[in-house]
């Protein structure tokens, strides 16, 4: 399997001639998931400004310095090539005013979203499903996540450094539009144009069809006026396909063979620059007003907002274990000190049985078993804002997914930049890996400063000698938290007996007191 891997890697690197179309294996339609439909159903765009505006005859954000390169995807990554390279690329650009083609860090990894969510094997997905990581987590550049050479491996990056850079890189909405009408094709027009914000520049768009059996125009001459000469003439029969959509041209002409119609989109495909008119072809408006087949071609387009964003609490968690979809993670935390269970939990939209029965990093990785991962805590800082003393937890969950791998957790500590003047970082003190057992493995670490607790004659018996019933909790010198009662006082001797309920050892165990 991996060997017949290499190869289609190899074959898709050859540079062909514009003539000549590679083989490319046919992907088959996936079936939308409940993350991407509740997406679908709840974020429809409209424009901010809704004031009738009139439109130019064409736009073409491609030649805009906030778009990458044109390149040629690896395996089934379509969906996170044009999510994540193409769209969200742009638009965190736009934001940042900078140009995608100066750095590597100004263009984004779309193997950091892929990896996370194709199971460890060459298949497809959505968009929304990697702009969704971006929104919660963040996306990496590949200055932090070069394209690898190959799609064997499937790697997952490792560096707290990385993870937290990728954070700052956020997108803040996801939302659709319904190209089944002219009023949608309109609306779609108006956001290329200003992203109906009146915008100096308009946004980008993805969207999907299918892409094997298609026909071109290949030497289109017609009416234009941003020049490309390749002109889809008949939908595709077979192989599901992610792609582009980066300007209009109203003056661009179809004929069906009936009548002339008006109007295309412009399209980026990621087949590399060799491919179409410079990796670029027009989509007329017919196919959308006339095809009611959305699994040929989508009539739902995906668009994106993005933001520059500041990581309040960061959670840093370095591993090592030989099959990552075992694993869960799970970040949580609580409002006292001794507290044994986190009262706010929240699981990352990574890591959580994602990967495939891989190590850590994927596959050919020096040291591949270990990896550090931060995750972003922030979404719930203000839900525990009030806790004057917060614990935080970490909770692994190992589960035989596959062949059932094993290791340790190697390191935990939370980052707490709520007070950004006064960031503090607070770290699980182990002494030596621990091995994660099968089920919920729970790590916790207190913020409090450690002190030595003492209880005075008042607060243990009442007025007539006897000892409170109820048990105790005091945190030790060591900064252990120790959980008592008091029995059998004699008053006369003063001696009394002291009942250890448990001793919480600051990480993941009840054990018995030992200090």
């Amino acid at each position: 399997m991996m060997k017949r891997l290499l190869l289609a890697g190899l074959l898709a690197a050859v540079i062909l001639p514009v003539a000549a179309q590679p083989y490319r294996k046919s992907y088959a339609v996936p079936t939308p998931t409940e993350e991407v439909l509740r997406i679908r159903r709840s974020s429809a765009w409209t424009p901010s400004t809704p004031d009738p505006v009139q439109l130019p005859a064409s736009v073409d954000n491609s030649t805009l310095k906030f778009f990458p390169k044109v390149f040629n995807q690896q395996g089934g990554s379509c969906a996170q090539s044009s999510g994540i390279r193409y769209l969200f690329t742009y638009e965190m650009n736009r934001v940042r005013g900078l140009d995608a083609q100066a750095s590597d860090e100004n263009t984004y990894s779309y193997f950091f979203t892929w990896n996370f969510l194709n199971e460890g094997i060459d298949q497809g997905g959505f968009a929304e499903q990697g702009l969704n990581i971006a929104k919660q987590q963040g996306a990496m550049s590949l200055a932090d996540f070069p394209d690898p050479t190959f799609i064997s491996g499937y790697i997952w990056a490792s560096g707290y450094d990385k993870y937290i850079r990728a954070m700052h890189n956020r997108v803040k909405e996801i939302f659709t539009i319904d190209a089944t009408t002219q009023e949608g094709i309109d609306l779609a027009r108006r956001y290329l144009y200003d992203a109906g914000n009146g915008s100096p520049h308009g946004g980008i768009l993805t969207y999907s069809a299918l892409a094997n059996g298609w026909t071109f125009d290949t030497d289109y001459s017609g009416p234009s006026q941003t020049g490309y000469n390749y002109l889809l003439t008949k939908l595709a029969t077979d192989g599901a396909h992610a792609m582009t959509i980066v300007g209009y041209d109203d003056t661009v002409e179809f004929n069906d063979g009936q009548q002339t119609h008006r109007g295309a989109f412009i399209v980026v495909n990621s087949y590399g620059e060799w491919w179409g008119d410079r990796g670029r072809y027009y989509l007329p408006y017919y196919f959308f007003l006339t095809d009611r087949t959305p699994s040929v071609l989508s009539h739902e387009f995906t668009g994106c907002s993005c933001t520059e964003y500041t990581p309040k609490v960061i959670f840093r968690v370095k591993v090592s274990y030989t099959s990552r979809n075992d694993l869960a993670f799970t970040m949580g935390v609580a409002d006292k000190p001794y507290a044994v269970t986190p009262t706010i939990t929240v699981q990352p939209p990574i890591a959580i049985n994602q990967g495939g029965d891989h190590p850590m990093q994927g596959e050919y990785v020096d040291n591949g078993n270990t990896i550090e991962l931060a995750f972003d805590f922030s979404e719930v800082a203000d839900r525990y804002a009030g806790y004057a003393e917060p614990k935080y937890f970490l909770s692994i969950t190992r589960s035989e997914i596959g062949k059932l791998g094993s290791g340790t957790l190697d390191a935990f500590s939370v980052v707490d930049a709520r007070d950004a003047d006064h960031p503090q970082t607070y770290t699980c003190e182990l002494e030596n890996p621990v091995p994660l057992e099968m089920g919920a493995n729970l790590f916790s670490i207190a913020t409090t400063a450690l002190q030595t607790t003492s209880a005075s004659a008042v607060s243990w018996i009442d007025n007539f000698g006897v000892p409170f019933t109820s048990p105790y909790v005091l945190r030790t010198a060591s900064g252990k938290y120790a959980k008592f009662s008091v029995t059998d006082y004699d008053a006369g001797s003063g001696r009394l007996t002291i009942r250890y309920l448990y001793q919480h050892d600051g990480s993941r165990n009840l054990n018995s007191l030992s200090d």
